[in-house]
């Protein structure tokens, strides 16, 4: 059995199902169908891609558009991860290329060389 044999037992099957139904039945399922025809033959632009559906972007259907709290509340909260992540890093210790750079270049403040846990390194690597 090939596929052309299988789609026309499928194709019997769905319409001996639909001679079945009732005549207010098969007037919406047709209703139905022609709405559905309808609304894809005029696809809509959003975010860049072709969605199915009817009326305009912004004539308030709210989910679509770039005036939806579903397009900007994403992008804020975006936004404000990014902003807190860079204020986080610059707050929350030096960059290791700085400090590396100072180890270096021998501008250490007077205060590093003062501290207990410096002298202990300095101990434990003179060891090695």
């Amino acid at each position: 059995m090939n596929e052309r044999d299988i789609a026309k037992k499928i194709t019997q099957h769905l319409n001996y199902g639909t001679n079945q139904l009732d005549r207010s039945v098969l007037e919406d399922l047709r209703s139905a169908r022609q709405r559905a025809l309808a609304a894809h033959a005029h696809p809509q632009q959003v975010f860049g891609m072709a969605v199915a559906g009817h009326g305009d972007v912004h004539s308030g259907h709210h989910g679509h558009g770039h005036h939806s709290p579903r397009f900007w509340i994403p992008l804020v909260v975006l936004l404000l991860g990014l902003l807190i992540a860079y204020n986080w890093s610059e707050i929350n210790g030096d960059d290791p290329d700085d400090v590396d750079a100072t180890l270096l270049a021998g501008e250490l403040p007077i205060n590093a060389y003062l501290d207990s846990d410096f002298k202990s390194w300095l101990d434990q690597s003179s060891r090695r």
